[in-house]
């Protein structure tokens, strides 16, 4: 089982409140993934999920609230972490460059410590299959014997367009690809989040943003499916709230944070 060696300390701004906050990774005795604050420590599984298609945000029973946590969360499990204590200053993760990189690249940078008993790995062994909207979004987790994701997005009549990858996730296929994919959107889309009272924090350097004729400003993709690779990002961030992401073939199309959330409370009972 692995902790962090030493303590790790990022800052940044909320993508969503504008707000500085300064993040705290901590070594950790217990397994899992644990916030504290002033009330002690809250383990991620028990997380009560807000329901919004734009983030991933929760409350936990220790009165910690936590907002867009996913890229965070998605470099814990995609780098093998599995023990660690988590601090926030304010309620909102950084967001840094968009990416789960940063989190990733301090992880690797810090090392781990070998800590003692081992975790025994889970696995789906029945078919999981959900639909929203209509079934114009799909999420289904199928037994296989490692960690699999095929995820497809279909942006038509945009630059983005139709995307699919398929990654068995290791941490050097994290660390080296996955990571690095930044969280996107439409210039169409800035009117609504403004109105929403979102992405106060957003900028060219934290975010893809496309008009209609690609990427806008001097932004460049870092590789050519850049956008649906974020969206693994999104789906590993999402799945931690369950606990240890259990060995599966994950398949999402359309997908998003609201029926990833879906997913993961199905695999939490099934494993509760």
């Amino acid at each position: 089982m692995k902790t962090l060696k030493n303590e790790i300390k990022i800052s940044g701004t909320g993508l969503h409140s504008g707000e500085e906050s300064t993040l705290w990774m901590r070594p950790c005795e217990r397994p899992g993934i644990h916030f504290r604050n002033e009330n002690g420590l809250s383990p991620v599984t028990e997380a009560v999920v807000e329901e919004d298609s734009r983030l991933t945000g929760f409350s936990l029973p220790n009165g910690a609230v936590v907002r867009t946590a996913e890229h965070l969360l998605a470099a814990i499990a995609g780098m093998g972490l599995n023990a660690v204590e988590l601090e926030l200053s304010g309620s909102e993760v950084p967001i840094l460059d968009g990416s789960a990189f940063p989190f990733a690249e301090a992880i690797k940078d810090c090392g781990f410590a070998e800590m003692d008993g081992i975790l025994k790995g889970r696995a789906i062994s029945a078919p999981i299959f959900l639909e929203e909207n209509g079934g114009s979004r799909l999420i289904a987790a199928a037994p296989c014997d490692r960690l699999t994701v095929t995820y497809i997005i279909d942006y038509s009549g945009t630059p983005i367009g139709l995307q699919k990858v398929k990654y068995d996730i290791t941490s050097e296929t994290f660390y080296n690809i996955i990571s690095k994919a930044r969280t996107f959107g439409l210039t169409s889309e800035l009117d609504y989040l403004k109105q929403n009272g979102l992405a106060k924090g957003g900028t060219l350097d934290n975010a893809l943003i496309f008009d209609e004729n690609g990427p806008v400003g001097s932004q460049r993709l870092r590789f050519p499916l850049e956008c649906v690779t974020h969206k693994v990002i999104d789906l590993l961030g999402d799945l931690t709230l369950a606990g240890e992401i259990p060995a599966a073939h994950y398949v999402a199309v359309a997908a998003g944070h609201s029926i990833h959330g879906k997913l993961a409370r199905r695999i939490r009972a099934l494993f509760s």
